[in-house]
């Protein structure tokens, strides 16, 4: 009994030992963190249209589907042949949509009844790089038979110049960004962050914007549209160098 109650009495202060036994961890030492320094750098490329699209719809109905496709069709080579004439080359000109659809004859009340006609539409795009050509070039949608045509004006080599911006802005903010560490007499490290940001419309629109009524009347204002900014700026985030 007596062993019983020595052997109970030392389990117990062992585990009241192994509860109570604290194992004290030292806190990391502070790390002193790097300064950092942002700077932005902008850039701006005023830019004008250099090419035209013109689109041209040609149509034609007839009781069979294959005639009026074969119509449109015909359509479609007469006004090709006349855009080359005109000095339009033969990779500036696309077939943009072929369509077929029924007409039907509609009762006073909307419904519709019966199909009265297929109507068959083909539209071309032209692209030509001499604006005093687009009022021709129009004229021979027209006598094409064109049902509907439109000019939309645009930028060419518009990725080229987007990357020459990008180029411009960089370049911007690396010299910002040593001209205010060489005058704070702190080094630059490495680059943490960079971000950019477009401005203008053109950045991320394919044609310009057309030109109204009030713009039209003054002197300088290019066929398509006045000239549109790129904008781009680019911010740089540096890690200043504590070892200098």
């Amino acid at each position: 009994m007596l062993k019983s109650t020595l052997a109970a009495l030392l389990l117990a202060s062992s585990l009241t030992a192994c509860h109570d036994r604290v194992i004290a961890v030292a806190p990391p030492a502070d790390v002193a963190r790097p300064g950092t320094m942002m700077v932005t750098g902008t850039a701006t490329l005023d830019v004008s249209p250099d090419c035209a699209d013109l689109t041209m719809t040609l149509s034609a109905d007839s009781l069979k589907p294959s005639t009026a496709t074969a119509t449109a069709t015909a359509k479609e080579d007469a006004l090709v042949a006349n855009l080359k004439l005109l000095g339009v080359a033969e990779s500036d000109i696309k077939l943009s949509l072929v369509n077929l659809e029924p007409i039907y004859d509609q009762t006073p009340d909307g419904w519709q009844v019966k199909v009265r006609t297929y109507r068959a539409q083909i539209t071309v795009t032209a692209t030509t790089h001499d604006f005093g050509k687009v009022s021709a070039l129009m004229e021979a949608g027209a006598n094409a038979g064109a049902t509907s045509m439109s000019s939309a004006f645009r930028r060419s080599d518009l990725a080229a110049l987007k990357t020459k911006v990008r180029d411009m802005a960089l370049a911007a903010a690396k010299a910002k960004a040593k001209q205010t560490a060489d005058g704070l007499g702190v080094t630059l490290g490495r680059v943490v962050s960079v971000s950019e940001n477009a401005g203008g419309m053109m950045w991320n629109a394919t044609y310009f914007p057309q030109a109204n009524a009030r713009e039209a009347d003054t002197a300088h204002v290019a066929l398509g549209g006045t000239m549109q900014p790129l904008t781009l700026e680019i911010s740089i985030g540096y890690e200043l160098d504590r070892s200098a």
